[in-house]
């Protein structure tokens, strides 16, 4: 493990606003103290979900797929999937699900949470709320936790997927989908009123819903000046930033931190401040990034390269929806991004219709525009060995690009576990592929 550690590294950042976002997210970085309250009700979730309706409900949430990413920036990570390997699951499976399994293997089989566990561990939850987004393994990652570990109610919703060459203009096709939108949401939130014994709020999730929708708007603002030369925010700050709009949506928190980074951000590029000094390459990412390893981005700007827009967790310009039912608000937003996203081209992920608002991925038509908007000399797919969902299309994106004459690089790797990383090797594509450009670009201007 000392030889997997002395190739790997956390993320240096280069804002202040992310350097100092326990300040402006206290709630989040503080759940492990809340949960410990005797009122409090923990609830697992899953991205997709809708952090909305935890809000709603004074829920206090906790996202294996987020410890899974913190389990793998403190090092611990390869032992729990270790774990779940000697439970049985493969190797192949999505590593955020052998995290939590092997995690909770150990919880079981020494009756205490194990004491390398980030933050006192998870804490034992009153509810499951799960969602089939994206993958298979989610479908049946909370119902393995409630056959072999826990105990405890459960909710899995079900999203619908249109097929990406469906006409979502017809109307009675969008009458179809928003119906089964709804009748989720409802049998969610029916689910959680009895699991609580709390009524909805209609008011107050009105407001959490505004929040929410303002929230976005500053953060799709910020992606929005990434595409200022130089680059003012790289990828090393984008997935730490990340972290309010896939958690804390409908928070105010959220909407005080995003705004101030708008500002920070909107200076910078004003300024003419970029992440390095000498910017000489800028490039696209498709894929999870390795979380055990997210000094990789300051690796590359060591070469002169910065990382300025992600297809992963993406946010897209924000659907303005403005209705009186907060309900049929959610219900509209979802299915005007599901129609966003597909005008996009959605072709390399179909699952575009959902409750939440996260984003697994984008079309091969957004990564071509993304070439001139935000001055790309091309794209690097991380292809992660254990996540199909977010890694499939990644080909696909590349003859596309291809057709524009941008090259794009895949690399192979994992997420969470650190076994599948070959530091050398990466390194060495990496700056084989920064050779290729310099020689394209010499080839034109010759």
């Amino acid at each position: 493990m000392s030889h997997i550690n002395s190739e790997m590294s956390r993320a240096v950042k280069s804002t202040e606003t992310v350097r100092n976002i326990k300040k402006y997210i206290p709630s989040f970085y503080d759940r492990g103290q809340r949960r410990q309250l005797p009122e409090t009700q923990l609830v697992w979730n899953m991205l997709g979900t809708g952090a909305e309706i935890l809000r709603a409900f004074d829920l206090v949430g906790e996202w294996p797929e987020n410890y899974g990413t913190l389990c793998a920036a403190q090092k611990v990570a390869m032992g729990f999937c270790q774990e779940a390997e000697a439970e049985g699951y493969s190797n192949e499976l999505c590593s955020y699900v052998r995290n939590t399994l092997g995690y909770l293997r150990r919880c079981r089989d020494s009756g205490e949470v194990p004491p390398e566990a980030p933050l006192d561990g998870m804490g034992n939850p009153n509810l499951l709320l799960g969602s089939a987004l994206i993958c298979e393994p989610r479908y049946k990652w909370f119902q393995a936790i409630g056959t072999h570990f826990l105990n405890v109610p459960q909710f899995n919703d079900d999203p619908v997927s249109p097929p990406y060459d469906a006409d979502l203009e017809d109307p009675r096709l969008a009458e179809h989908y928003k119906t089964q939108i709804r009748a989720t949401l409802l049998a969610q939130i029916s689910f959680l009123e009895q699991q609580t014994g709390k009524k909805l709020d209609m008011g107050r999730f009105s407001e959490i819903m505004k929040n929410s929708q303002e929230a976005m708007k500053y953060w799709y603002r910020v992606l929005e000046l990434r595409k200022a030369v130089p680059c003012p925010m790289g990828s090393e700050d984008y997935f730490t930033a990340i972290i309010p709009f896939l958690y804390l949506a409908g928070d105010r928190e959220a909407v005080d931190f995003y705004q101030d980074l708008y500002t920070e951000i909107k200076d910078r590029v004003d300024r003419g401040i970029g992440v390095i000094p000498e910017e000489k390459y800028r490039f696209g990412w498709l894929g999870i990034p390795p979380w055990f390893n997210m000094g990789l981005f300051n690796y590359l700007q060591t070469l002169g390269a910065v990382v300025c827009v992600e297809s992963t967790y993406y946010v897209g310009q924000p659907v303005e929806v403005d209705l009186p039912d907060p309900l049929e608000n959610l219900v509209e937003r979802t299915w005007k991004t599901a129609q966003y996203k597909q005008k996009q081209g959605s072709e390399i992920n179909p699952d575009i219709c959902n409750p939440g608002v996260f984003s697994p991925g984008v079309g091969a038509g957004l990564v071509k525009r993304w070439v001139f908007e935000y001055k790309l000399d091309g794209a690097i797919g991380h292809r992660t060995r254990s996540c199909r969902a977010t890694s499939m299309g990644q080909l696909h994106v590349k003859n596309k690009l291809a057709e524009i004459d941008v090259p794009m690089l895949i690399f192979e790797s994992d997420m969470v576990d650190p076994r599948a990383w070959a530091d050398a090797q990466v390194k060495m594509r990496f700056q084989g592929f920064l050779e290729t450009i310099d020689a394209r670009r010499s080839k034109k201007f010759s």
